[in-house]
């Protein structure tokens, strides 16, 4: 009588491999899907976190979001607008915050500027600011500098403003101009509606800091918004409509 030896064979059955491959590709899918969930959710609560605080050395707090390096609050474009309108046309014959005389800033052979003016200045792109200028100093009579006539710009309308393509903006401005003579009382009144061009630059840092001379930190202080003006035209309301 024959004996036959049973043989277990050295592989599964192919049913059994099947089952095999199919458990282990489904626990490795499971883990990826667990994955991407987890990373999901971290990228979520980052950005939930766009806009933080930050206290500085003075006890100041501030606002800190992250965004593109070409992006501008809509109040920082307006305020700069504003300043710029204050500074070119509001006249004094003393030196902002001080007593002492202002001599002005020389704009060619014969033009002269007052010296906020010339500050403002920095707030246009260098060869706009280079056109600019002349005509200003035209417009700056030399009695201001003997404080026989003073200048107060006011601002009725300031439009938000309009994004024209990354990293420019058109905002409008409505203001009035007032020349003021102090010898005689009279004043004259000088409409100055314009729509401007704003443009995101690169915001310059001192290399020296606090311990720079008060020009510099003032001149890097007038660049700080990342801002220059770049056109300037008659504002006209026709066109918005």
């Amino acid at each position: 009588m024959e004996i036959k030896r049973l043989q277990s064979p050295l592989l599964p059955e192919s049913k059994n491999l099947l089952a095999i491959c199919f458990l282990c590709l489904t626990a490795f899918n499971s883990l990826i899907f667990l994955l991407i969930l987890f990373t999901a959710f971290r990228v979520n609560k980052m950005a939930e976190r766009k806009t933080t605080f930050a206290q500085l050395l003075n006890g100041e707090t501030i606002y800190i979001s992250e965004q593109d390096r070409n992006w501008r609050y809509p109040g920082v474009i307006q305020k700069v607008v504003s300043d710029w309108t204050t500074l070119t046309f509001n006249w004094d014959e003393k030196l902002t915050g001080t007593n002492q005389p202002d001599q002005g800033v020389q704009v060619g052979k014969k033009g002269r500027i007052p010296t906020t003016a010339w500050f403002a200045s920095l707030l246009l792109e260098p060869e706009f600011a280079k056109a600019s200028l002349p005509k200003i100093a035209e417009l700056v009579p030399t009695s201001v500098f003997t404080g026989q006539i003073r200048s107060t710009t006011i601002i009725s309308y300031l439009s938000e403003p309009r994004a024209i393509r990354l990293g420019e903006w058109e905002i409008d401005m409505v203001a009035t101009r007032i020349l003021v003579d102090r010898t005689t009382g009279r004043d004259e009144r000088i409409s100055f509606n314009r729509t401007f061009t704003v443009q995101a630059v690169e915001i310059p840092r001192s290399p020296l800091g606090k311990d720079a001379p008060l020009v510099e930190q003032k001149i890097y202080e007038m660049r700080s918004s990342g801002l220059q003006i770049i056109r300037m035209v008659e504002f006209n309301p026709q066109q918005r409509r």
